[in-house]
């Protein structure tokens, strides 16, 4: 696999109340934001079918894939763009971060339902391959971050993708998302194997069913931007690092940077800031 350069950004849905910090004003320079950083792969969090729309046209050297968090596909989306001259999309889903993942719902008392969408991207002139998972926690329920992660353990192994012949390819895998929790919470703990509950139940899971990650800021050999992600538009939200990248150890993290551009307003163009990993095989 050749280098990729992985970005994530929660981009706000399009709020009414957000005034002069409401979509209109701030999609262009959050496209000129992606197509400045040239990212392989953008991950996008909140957008609402419209916003989805925008990206698109913003972005037309990205193939998108994923589907809103309501019925038909309706509501905020997970949204994985992928640049074409780069990468193909072998295939991808979106399942729900509830105790019924396969259809539409809410799960562990969350203040809305929420999503994982993921893509197994094959690297274009060879057979390299990633599997790049996208997902956006509960902000309101502790418990429902903590279910999301173990669900999302569970279900990491199965999605890492087969060969023709059902043989295990095994992919590198980045899973980038607003997570709605800072380092060394529960539910980043969980993800990253260390899960509380089962240290104090004695379980811990098979390890055949393990697919290992690490936080790719703390990986990182270069470490680029602010310790925070979050912004009221204006100035920054100081220790919220909520926005993660957690990679698999066959993944070298080059380096890690949280984007601080601002607009041609001097604003910033989302409520967070973007992440952008740059990982090698």
């Amino acid at each position: 696999m050749t280098a990729i350069r992985v970005l994530s950004y929660n981009v706000r849905y399009a709020n009414r109340g957000d005034h002069h910090d409401a979509w209109h004003d701030r999609r262009d320079a959050i496209g000129r934001l992606v197509r400045f950083h040239r990212p392989g792969v953008a991950a996008f969090q909140e957008p609402l079918p419209e916003q989805r729309a925008d990206l698109r046209e913003r972005l037309p050297g990205y193939e998108f894939v994923g589907r809103g968090r309501g019925t038909g596909g309706e509501g905020e989306g997970c949204p994985i763009g992928v640049r074409a001259d780069r990468w193909a999309v072998a295939d991808s889903d979106t399942f729900w971060l509830s105790e019924t993942p396969d259809r539409q719902s809410a799960g562990w008392d969350a203040a809305h339902p929420r999503i994982a969408t993921w893509a197994r991207l094959r690297s274009v002139g060879d057979e390299a391959g990633l599997l790049v998972v996208n997902t956006h926690f509960d902000h309101v329920s502790a418990e429902a971050r903590r279910g999301s992660a173990r669900l999302l353990r569970e279900r990491l192994p199965e999605i890492t993708g087969t060969g023709a012949d059902g043989r295990d390819v095994s992919l590198p895998v980045a899973l980038v998302g607003d997570l709605n929790c800072t380092p060394g919470s529960d539910p980043h703990r969980i993800l990253l194997g260390d899960d509380p509950e089962a240290d104090r139940e004695g379980s811990e899971e098979p390890d055949g069913d393990r697919v290992a990650l690490r936080d790719a800021a703390a990986a990182a050999d270069l470490r680029h931007g602010p310790e925070t992600s979050l912004t009221d538009f204006a100035r920054l939200i100081g220790g919220r690092r909520i926005d993660h990248a957690l990679v698999s150890p066959d993944l070298d993290v080059e380096a890690f940077g949280t984007l601080t551009d601002r607009d041609d307003r001097g604003r910033y163009p989302s409520d967070h800031l973007p992440i952008l990993t740059r990982l090698s095989p």
